[in-house]
């Protein structure tokens, strides 16, 4: 038998299902198992380590971790932002002469330092870092077992507080999550960052003698704060959910197969080209960054035998008036593929409306400005319109935007304000440096780099205006600005 992935499931081989059978059992792969795709986290252990994109959201959440690490170890009034960035500044030295050769590019280097210090910036709108009494960071849990299940993790940081007239431990768990969780999504989804607290506070009070009384999760990228509840009762709940956690791996890693779960998550999976059950589902769209996506492996065997669903034929496939209707064009299809009743009516600081996009929202205005600007971008360079040029660009467009929109406020959300902005200020920047169509990725690569410093600069020389005193006429500055190539 080989390692074989069907609809149902990912079958392992012996050899294979020893390789993610688990010897102790983390809060986050507690969480995997029991609420996401069981066979895409098997399919994780069966890759092992991939090559390191700096720009990837967990190489960029493992350098906020570090930093704000090194930062806690530190004595008090050396806590400072200064000192955080002189961090970051010291590992990125390393970090571009070993496992990110990427950094040595000066471009890469700065974009990579603006993004990862837009993620941690948050920790001072949090706390003062100087205030607080620090009792351990990164503390390591093993060699104990909750609900008679072995336990192992690590907490990011431990503070010693004082609350309600007691003195002891708050469990805190840094996040650099796109979005801070509201009490909808909890009740809807669960609440794992919680869990996640509640089973470092059930470890710790195994290990030590000393209370723990609060449990925060810091939302570092937004700067918001999340109070977790750790009573006894509380703890007992989640730790009775570990405890299912690992009675479902047993199962699992007996059976042999891990069961795939479609949702959202799967355009991020890189199986999502390759699964039968994603491919026949409506979360059939690959939205990595295109270096994740598998289209062919050797490391298992796809079976989509049993899959009902139909290949698309490819973007560019001709279709006839009879097929598409006399209205739409024919380098029009594909275009038109849109689920019936995609968005709702509400009101415009509503982004959702039960859970469908709401149409007048401002997020909604930003999605159909980024994709007709992209239309646009295509038309006025004469490529042809096909959907995956279209959904190509308007990719590359909202990564530019989201990027610099990060590295202001700390968020990506199109519903902002400050979206808004940036989306006005990369139109302006399209007209002076055009996309390269016709190139190869590395020109694209490079053509993305300079478009996003060029709209960031743009967003920099605006921000300083606003914190002038008052604009005044610097007409010797100006005096000694030509053009290129002009001489006195």
């Amino acid at each position: 038998m080989s390692t074989t992935l069907t609809r149902e499931g990912l079958h392992l081989d012996a050899l294979d299902v020893d390789k993610v059978r688990r010897r102790a059992l983390s809060a986050s792969t507690a969480k995997s198992l029991l609420h996401n795709c069981a066979a895409g986290y098997a399919f994780g252990k069966l890759v092992g380590e991939r090559d390191n994109d700096p720009f990837a959201a967990t190489t960029q959440g493992t350098a906020v971790h570090a930093v704000l690490e090194e930062l806690y170890k530190l004595p008090r009034g050396k806590r400072t932002r200064r000192r955080a960035a002189n961090l970051l500044l010291s590992m990125v030295a390393q970090w571009r002469h070993g496992e990110f050769p990427q950094l040595m590019d000066p471009v890469t280097r700065q974009l990579f330092i603006s993004d990862v210090m837009g993620k941690y910036q948050g920790i001072f709108d949090i706390e003062d870092p100087r205030n607080i009494d620090v009792v351990a960071t990164e503390w390591p849990l093993g060699g104990i077992e909750l609900g008679g299940v072995p336990f192992t993790g690590y907490v990011d940081l431990t503070q010693r507080v004082t609350a309600r007239g007691k003195t002891g431990l708050r469990v805190v768990d840094h996040k650099t999550s796109n979005k801070v969780p509201d009490r909808r999504t909890i009740e809807r989804y669960g609440d794992d960052h919680g869990d996640q607290i509640r089973l470092y506070a059930a470890a710790l009070r195994k290990l030590q003698d000393e209370p723990v009384l609060e449990g925060r999760v810091y939302y570092v990228r937004h700067g918001k704060s999340s109070v977790v509840a750790v009573s006894d009762k509380r703890v007992s709940q989640t730790v009775g959910e570990f405890t299912r956690a690992w009675d479902t791996h047993n199962d699992m890693v007996a059976e042999q197969m891990f069961p795939t779960k479609v949702g959202p998550l799967c355009g991020w999976c890189p199986l999502v080209n390759l699964c039968p059950a994603a491919q026949e589902s409506r979360f059939n769209t690959d939205r990595t960054d295109s270096q994740t996506a598998l289209c062919a492996t050797d490391l298992l065997d796809i079976d989509a035998s049993e899959a009902s669903y139909e290949v698309p034929g490819p973007p560019t496939e001709e279709v006839s008036p009879a097929e598409t209707g006399d209205l739409i064009e024919p380098h029009m299809e594909g275009l038109m593929e849109m689920a019936e009743h995609s968005l709702a009516e509400g009101k415009p600081w509503e982004e959702t409306v039960n859970d469908r996009l709401n149409g007048a929202s401002y997020a909604s205005i930003g999605y159909f400005g980024i994709a007709s600007l992209s239309y646009e971008t295509l038309h006025k360079h004469d490529i042809p319109i096909q959907r995956v040029s279209v959904d190509a660009l308007t990719g590359v467009l909202a990564s530019i935007v989201t990027t610099v929109q990060s590295g202001l406020t700390g968020s990506t959300s199109f519903q902002d304000g400050t979206n808004t902005r940036i989306r006005g200020v990369l139109r302006t920047v399209l007209d002076a440096v055009p996309p390269p169509f016709g190139e190869d990725a590395e020109s694209w690569s490079t053509w993305i780099k300079m478009t996003t410093g060029h709209t960031r600069s743009i967003a920099a020389a605006a921000i300083r205006l606003a914190d002038s005193d008052g604009a005044e006429a610097d007409l010797d500055t100006l005096a000694t600005i030509a053009p290129a190539g002009k001489e006195d």
